[in-house]
């Protein structure tokens, strides 16, 4: 025997009152979703990129400085691949016994190679250009006035020689990306804001194409919670589809972007790849996607049957 249905009681959980889902224009609502997924997407990922760039470079150098000695003489003269390694060594000596030093680390040609090869190239570094002498040396006192003491005392051996602390470029670099990730996170938000304001105007503009049909059903007493059930669960579903959509074709656009700069061989930045926890929020969008377009469909249908008579 066929059970009785009351009006404005939901007893199938899938059952449309209003045509929601054969209404003009789900397509490009699906497509905008998806777009605004695919920004969104990109936009976590060069935060999460440029975060982790930022504790890179912090922790590397931290308690760390590099002391120099050019090839280039007092007297302005050029010296030769031996004399570099007779003062390299010297002034290894001086910090090794030196009380505020934790340990140095004088760097090999072939590691100075790697680190100019960017800007130099291949050819370049083979026999014309001579390579100063680098030693990395790990400090407790980085204190300014304690390093131009150690400094002084290094200049007595090489007088071009000096100690690179890394805080001005550091300090400019840290700030610089600091900028491109908050900027990557209002992105984020105005992303966010244009896909509520652009659920919320089709959720609008459906009420108005089924007005007569809704506010039937309003003026017999369906519930207003029963009425927009309605359209929540098909903003659930168009928002769920365009977002897996979306998060899907910034998947494999980032997985290109990997394999290129793969190919290229990008020796300025360090290899990075996301984590547990910044994966799992990249997997969550579609769902947290879906919630959004559910509250924001609740909230547009309320407020507009909250106006009618």
């Amino acid at each position: 025997m066929k059970k009785e249905r009351k009006l404005g009681i939901a007893r199938e959980t899938r059952r449309y009152d209003l045509p929601l889902n054969k209404a003009s224009g789900t397509g490009f609502l699906v497509l905008l979703i998806g777009l605004m997924t695919f920004l969104a997407m990109l936009a976590l990922s060069a935060s999460f990129t440029l975060s982790a760039l930022t504790e890179h470079w912090s922790s590397g150098l931290e308690n760390h400085v590099t002391v120099e000695i050019p090839a280039a003489a007092a007297n302005d003269s050029v010296l030769t691949s031996a004399e570099i390694f007779n003062l390299t060594n010297r002034i290894d000596n001086i910090l090794t016994n030196h009380p505020s030093v934790i340990t140095t680390h004088v760097m090999s040609a072939e590691e100075i190679k790697e680190l100019v090869k960017p800007w130099l190239g291949d050819d370049l570094l083979l026999n014309k250009v001579p390579l100063p002498g680098l030693i990395s040396v790990e400090i407790q006192d980085t204190n300014p006035k304690s390093i131009k003491i150690l400094e002084n005392k290094l200049q007595e051996i090489a007088p071009k020689a000096r100690i690179d602390t890394h805080e001005e470029w550091l300090t400019d670099l840290l700030r610089f990306t600091g900028a491109l990730q908050f900027a990557a996170i209002i992105l984020t938000l105005v992303i966010g804001l244009t896909t509520v304001t652009a659920i919320a105007g089709a959720i609008r503009s459906r009420m108005a194409v089924y007005h007569d049909e809704v506010e039937l059903l309003h003026l017999m007493g369906a519930k207003d919670s029963y009425i927009s059930r309605q359209f929540q669960r098909h903003s659930l579903i168009l928002g769920f589809q365009g977002a897996l959509t979306g998060v899907i074709a910034g998947s494999l656009i980032m997985v290109a972007i990997g394999w290129v700069s793969g190919e290229m061989e990008v020796n300025l930045l360090p290899d990075f790849s996301m984590n547990l926890g910044q994966i799992t929020i990249l997997s969550l969008l579609p769902f947290l996607v879906a919630l959004i377009a559910t509250v924001t469909a609740r909230q547009t249908v309320l407020k507009v049957l909250g106006q009618m008579p």
